[in-house]
């Protein structure tokens, strides 16, 4: 009887240690990430709800993304066209074309690590969301537009319209 129990918990602990090992994509959900590539600075952020990712290098980037075990896949990347400093031009243009051979990740203790078929990787550090987030300051400012004129939806428009304006303009600077 001693025996059956040993084995049928020497099987239990065997089966375990074969677990699964995949990260779980429930955890890049809303999660922000940050990579230093040759001083150029790289964010990445994945959406809370949706299957979006997106950062900012020299240009802000999104689009989808989809995962299944261990196994990542980016993607077509929208980007925004602002021109920077030669050197982050080509961190940006360098990792674009990465994201787009990504084929797996890894995410273990703070750390996000995309590699594609040859073997390159980009490894991430987990950070803090930002502060805020322009999406947020639009909300925000709709929000306000409603309280003080009764939800005059148009009204609301146009101060999103206006925050968004603001922010291109601090981004160019």
């Amino acid at each position: 009887m001693k025996m059956k129990l040993f084995a049928a918990c020497a099987c239990a602990l065997a089966l375990a240690a074969c677990g699964d090992n995949a990260p779980n994509p429930d955890e890049l959900r809303g999660a922000n990430f940050a990579a230093d590539m040759g001083g150029t600075q790289i964010t990445l952020t994945f959406d809370e709800n949706e299957m979006q990712a997106g950062g900012q290098i020299v240009n802000l980037y999104h689009g989808p993304y989809v995962v299944d075990g261990n196994k990542m896949q980016f993607g077509e990347m929208a980007t925004t066209m602002m021109m920077g400093p030669e050197q982050a031009m080509l961190a940006e243009q360098e990792y674009l074309q990465f994201l787009a051979t990504v084929e797996t990740y890894d995410l273990k203790n703070g750390q996000l690590i995309l590699r594609n078929g040859d073997g390159k990787e980009f490894v991430f550090t987990e950070i803090e969301a930002p502060a805020t987030d322009d999406a947020d300051v639009a909300d925000d400012a709709a929000a306000e537009s409603d309280a003080t004129d009764g939800g005059d939806a148009q009204n609301a428009a146009d101060a999103e319209t206006v925050v968004e304006s603001e922010v291109v303009a601090d981004t160019a600077e």
